[in-house]
């Protein structure tokens, strides 16, 4: 069934109910009234007879008052008839600026149905830059705007649905290129399978692998299916921990990595493997993003009914009109996208789907040159 018949057929439903009801109403009135009228003029003409008769202005008659009504005449019938005529004409005149008003109103009502019937047609096409006015604020104008708020999530979800193909084919293509250069060059003998090569072709291999399982981590958390193993956890003792196991990296790059978390904080419930692999992700974006000489700091304190964890580096910082995305999938502020410097672009979207996860919220506060701050805090309910 298309938009424009429904839209009709219920535009019709709304001028006969309300034909409907105007004519119900305007013949009851017109009949009660012409009851009524005749009534009341019967007994006045009985009374003005009889007061007539009393005074001695007339002939009497009381037999036919008695026989149950006054002696009408040819003017008093002719009144009775042009008061009901009347009372019909007025009362078809009602009905009839009744119809046209329903005629009117059906048309308001169902207008603003249509566009929407029409645009929820458009929007089943694939058509999702559809949008209809909603030039008021009643329940048609809500849910209007509904519609519309309604079409561009449509719209933007598609659009990153899009750009997160994209970047997956980005991603997947240079391991897999590097991949098959080699395999090619070894099956041409070009290439001696070295222990050289062989190494590449497993780094390779496990970028291919970390991006698979970093997916399927980002796919499980956003659809609620994440499974999580909790229990009261010390956030201090894990954080000194995984900086213990990312020191050797961070002199490797010739970074200073630090931890700073006092004893006797309180434990939140968590798992503790998810959180370990929020703080390997930030710490890991933090290394990336320091010169050498620079330093990385990782606080652990608790406020108001939360634990806090922040990851300072001194790094270049982020621009503040890109601050708002950085948690998002497979962005980088880098545009050239170097995996030196910006991964595969899920670690800080991981981040954030893990630390949602458990209720907490996650951050990220940043000024050019000065380096930036990532946090996330965890409630102890």
């Amino acid at each position: 069934m298309t938009a424009v018949p429904f839209a009709s057929s219920f535009n019709t439903k709304l001028i006969l109910a309300f034909a409907a009801t105007a004519l119900a109403a305007v013949a009851l009135t017109s009949f009660l009234m012409e009851r009524f009228t005749t009534s009341e003029f019967r007994s006045y003409v009985m009374d003005r007879q009889m007061m007539e008769q009393h005074m001695g202005d007339g002939p009497p008659s009381m037999d036919r008052m008695m026989e149950g009504g006054p002696m009408m005449g040819t003017r008093e019938d002719a009144f009775l008839a042009d008061m009901r005529r009347s009372l019909w004409i007025s009362g078809g005149l009602v009905a009839a600026a009744a119809l046209g008003l329903a005629v009117v109103i059906s048309r308001q009502i169902t207008g603003p149905v249509r566009r929407l019937a029409a645009a929820t047609a458009d929007i089943a096409r694939g058509k999702l830059d559809t949008r209809i006015e909603s030039p008021g604020n009643d329940e048609l104008g809500q849910l209007s705007k509904s519609f519309n708020s309604m079409a561009a999530a449509l719209q933007r979800q598609e659009e990153e649905r899009r750009a997160m193909i994209a970047d997956i084919a980005h991603e997947l293509r240079t391991p897999l290129s590097v991949l098959r250069g080699n395999l090619e060059a070894m099956l041409d003998g070009l290439l001696e399978p070295e222990q050289e090569q062989l190494s590449v072709l497993h780094e390779q291999s496990a970028a291919l692998s970390r991006l698979i399982d970093d997916l399927r981590t980002l796919s499980l958390a956003a659809e609620g299916q994440l499974q999580l193993h909790r229990h009261p956890a010390d956030v201090g003792e894990l954080a000194r921990r995984v900086v213990a196991e990312m020191e050797a990296g961070a002199r490797e790059r010739q970074i200073a990595l630090c931890v700073e978390a006092p004893e006797g904080l309180p434990r939140p419930i968590l798992d503790s493997d998810r959180i370990g692999q929020v703080l390997r992700n930030l710490i890991d974006n933090a290394l990336r993003h320091s010169a050498a000489g620079g330093s990385v700091r990782v606080n652990v304190r608790a406020a108001e009914e939360r634990v806090i964890v922040s990851v300072a580096d001194a790094g270049a910082g982020v621009a503040p009109e890109e601050l708002p995305h950085v948690f998002d999938r497979f962005y980088r502020a880098d545009s050239s996208r170097a995996r030196a410097t910006g991964g595969s672009g899920l670690g800080l979207a991981i981040v954030k789907q893990l630390v949602e996860a458990h209720g907490g919220q996650v951050w990220a506060e940043s000024e050019l040159g000065r380096g930036s701050v990532f946090s996330f805090a965890l409630p102890l309910r």
